[in-house]
């Protein structure tokens, strides 16, 4: 799949990285500049792996022959227990989430972190205070290769928690939560889901993920709250995408 330039955008100069010549693309012939939080949501639900929209608040792509072979987007977590969580309760506000990552096939080897390394700097002169958190999916046998290249701070993986399923329907557990009223006859959330969907509602363990956070500014890792790990190596697991 392929989409045409946003002529909305001015184009920016060509990434220069080390050779990484794959044919038909090699590093110098990918040009990055922004796009449209429309076109984003677009490419992420047609092809990204999770195929639904997502918040967005910057959105870059990767073109080829002005066509786009990759994105990434950047947005706030839905939750603010995350937000907190990272590095206080003074400095929610400066939380955003890499929560969007796809690039074609077609891209040479190493285009991914060659990206994420590109639209850091650029969000670098947007916010340099900004402290970004992303996640690497274990059920995608994602083990986050390219955020530890692009000098991301590993903080273990996310612990087990379940979370609300409809059998034969593609929807995030948040929306099949919202899907239901606040209940004034004091029925759990689990009951009323289990009145709406009848047996077609479920609760499965959601899959762990890899947990990244990056700091803009290098001198605010101080603040970090969680705890720093090793990343353990696994040579099996394909370099990911978000």
């Amino acid at each position: 799949m392929s989409f045409c330039g946003d002529s909305s955008t001015a184009e920016l100069p060509l990434f220069q990285g080390e050779d990484g010549g794959a044919i038909p693309t090699s590093p110098l012939q990918l040009l990055f500049r922004p796009i449209t939080n429309h076109t984003a949501n677009l490419v992420a639900v047609e092809s990204h792996y999770a195929h639904r929209k997502a918040p967005i608040t910057w959105a870059f792509g990767a073109f080829f022959n002005n066509n786009l072979v990759g994105i990434i987007t950047f947005g706030k977590p839905p939750s603010q227990h995350l937000c907190i969580g990272v590095c206080g309760r003074e400095n929610q506000e400066r939380v955003y989430e890499l929560n969007r990552l796809w690039m074609n096939d077609i891209c040479p080897k190493n285009s991914e972190s060659r990206f994420i390394g590109w639209a850091l700097r650029e969000l670098s002169k947007i916010k340099p205070a900004l402290i970004i958190v992303s996640y690497a999916d274990t059920e995608q046998n994602h083990s986050g290769i390219v955020y530890r290249s692009t000098n991301w701070i590993y903080t273990g993986q996310t612990k087990p928690v379940l979370e609300y399923q409809v059998k034969g329907i593609k929807m995030h557990s948040k929306t099949v939560s919202n899907s239901v009223p606040q209940s004034t006859d004091k029925k759990s959330k689990k009951q009323m889901l289990e009145e709406l969907y009848g047996d077609n509602f479920y609760m499965k363990e959601r899959s762990k993920k890899h947990r990244f956070v990056y700091f803009c500014n290098p001198k605010d890792r101080m603040l970090l709250k969680w705890d720093v790990e090793q990343p353990k190596t696994n040579p099996c697991i394909n370099q990911d995408s978000k």
